[in-house]
């Protein structure tokens, strides 16, 4: 049964501070140090209620540790980017590290490494049945009360994206579908035919591998077509539908068509970039950018830039497969990053991956001001300025000018070389050359707003080992990404917190020394006209 953690105080005698020299005593209680901050501002701001759903009534396993303490242990794992037993082992030996999750006694035990994952797996199978990341929602209700603590507005807004690989081996076609048919046959060889278990089992010990490294493509397509066919007849043998929801099924017609009765593998464009590209993660997709090959997913990452000195705080961070576009994050974030604010956005920083037409109708119905650093694609060869009924047409390769005249929903011009004599402009092409001269005179203060964001990816991948993480799977990444990121809005805090404690004691320093400054200046001037007196032959009283 569901129960939350109770309020503990600190015990006198095993409290690790009076076992201490009085210089480590002091940095162990010091309420501006890391682990004390960390309590603060993450452990204590966790509200248990939001992972009552794992814990129903009448469910064995109930929580047998506080629920903050394991949420706060996630955050400090993806802080430290450290293993799970190294992490452990800090919570264990590490003062400091049980300090900052609130034990703050020497026989107060830690959550155990089971516990640990049970908690994790609960949260990860909520998802998957009920569409809800528990870990998501302790991000935002954490980072909601910060942003209420130090009054930090999250009406403007920056955003930018990642590609982030999955912990996956780059597998071939052939091993895709060989490992993804041994993996069924763990449990479900048992549900065919002699016949067909017998022409399966030479394939379950076989190391796809191996296999490619001294066969020829001919001999290797043989085997695909071999293999394709075999599936094809268990699929039909244990009747398996898209709804069954069994990878085999998906990765089979992902890779074959079926041709009058028989198994045809398709040609390598026709297979879709968020087709399964390793079957122990079959929630990466593939991405090709710039020079940058990923099988993983794209995190977006979503954080306030007020002109206001306060910190930016990140209020929104959403994990998609590789192969979602960056403007398919905008809207979604926006709300989200409105609502953990308290206060509606007016102003987006971007790059032009954001831009869509969606997107502009969206900010032009919200009265949001968005700005991008360009749009992608090509320049245009010719550059377009409505003017009235007319346009003013410019091509940038010949440098000519000319006026293009309205017909039906279209503008035309007169143009050589041209086979039917015109060439055409649709409306939509206008609106983004228009788009285009407006974000090409913005001004440069006003773009650069948006270069920061840059160190928010760089830190949240900070502890990837070559752009892969630990993980594989969708939710166990948005685990990784809200964790990572309630730890970078921590160390965000603490570092403004503590220039403004050096702020205000520099302030009160100046402030007295002025005082002082003024009181030496009057104690002179008494002594001078005291003096003068005394010379004069009078008194002063």
């Amino acid at each position: 049964m569901f129960k939350k953690t109770e309020t503990k105080e600190s015990d006198l005698f095993d409290a690790p501070s009076n076992l201490m020299c009085k210089r480590a005593s002091d940095h162990y209680n010091d309420p501006k140090a890391w682990h004390n901050q960390f309590f603060k501002l993450v452990t204590s701001q966790v509200n248990e209620e939001n992972f009552r759903p794992l814990f129903k009534s009448g469910v064995m396993g109930a929580p047998t540790a506080s629920i903050r303490e394991l949420a706060a242990m996630s955050v400090l794992k993806e802080g430290f980017g450290c293993s799970d037993e190294e992490l452990f082992e800090k919570c264990e030996y590490d003062l400091l590290t049980r300090r900052a999750l609130g034990i703050m006694s020497l026989s107060e035990k830690v959550p155990s490494l089971d516990t640990y994952y049970c908690f994790r797996r609960r949260i990860v199978d909520y998802e998957e049945r009920h569409g809800v990341n528990l870990m998501d929602t302790c991000f935002k209700d954490v980072t909601g009360k910060q942003v209420r603590i130090f009054k930090i507005q999250g009406r403007s807004i920056r955003m930018d994206s990642k590609l982030i690989g999955s912990n996956i081996a780059w597998f071939s076609r052939y091993r895709i579908i060989l490992r993804t048919l041994q993996m069924w046959a763990r449990d479900g060889i048992g549900r065919l035919n002699p016949s067909l278990r017998k022409k399966t089992e030479p394939f379950l010990d076989e190391d796809g591998q191996k296999t490619e490294y001294r066969s020829s493509s001919v001999a290797i397509h043989e085997r695909l077509e071999v293999l394709g066919n075999l599936i094809y007849r268990i699929l039909v043998r244990i009747k398996a539908k898209e709804e069954d929801g069994l990878l085999l099924y998906r990765v089979f017609h992902e890779q074959y068509t079926v041709e009058k009765g028989k198994a045809v593998l398709r040609d390598k464009k026709q297979v879709s970039a968020g087709s399964v590209q390793n079957p122990n993660d079959p929630d990466a997709h593939y991405r090709m950018k710039g020079d940058q090959k990923i099988k993983g997913y794209s995190v977006n990452i979503t954080e306030t830039n007020d002109k206001d000195g306060k910190p930016s705080i990140i209020t929104d961070v959403r994990v998609k497969p590789a192969s979602a576009a960056d403007n398919g994050y905008l809207q979604d974030a926006v709300r989200e990053s409105g609502e953990v604010s308290g206060s509606g956005v007016s102003h987006i920083n971007a790059d032009g991956a954001y831009q869509s037409q969606s997107n502009r109708e969206f900010v032009d119905d919200n009265h949001i001001e968005l700005v991008t650093t360009g749009l992608q694609g090509r320049l245009p060869r010719f550059d377009l300025t409505p003017d009235g009924d007319t346009l003013a047409v410019t091509d940038r390769v010949t440098g000519e000018t000319g006026r293009a005249t309205r017909s039906g929903e279209k503008w035309r011009i007169t143009l050589e070389g041209c086979k039917a004599g015109y060439r055409y402009f649709t409306r939509s092409r206008i609106e983004r050359a228009v788009l285009r001269k407006k974000l090409r005179d913005t001004p440069k203060e006003e773009l650069d707003r948006r270069n920061n964001v840059e160190a928010a990816m760089f830190q949240v991948s900070f502890h990837t080992r070559n752009g892969k993480t630990r993980y594989r799977g969708l939710v166990k990444h948005s685990m990784w990404a809200d964790a990572r990121c309630m730890w970078m809005n921590f160390v965000r805090l603490k570092i403004f917190r503590r220039k403004t404690f050096q702020r205000t004691v520099f302030d009160l320093f100046r402030s007295f020394m002025e005082l002082q400054r003024d009181y030496i200046i009057k104690i002179m001037t008494f002594s001078r006209l005291q003096f003068y007196l005394v010379l004069s032959g009078q008194r002063l009283y």
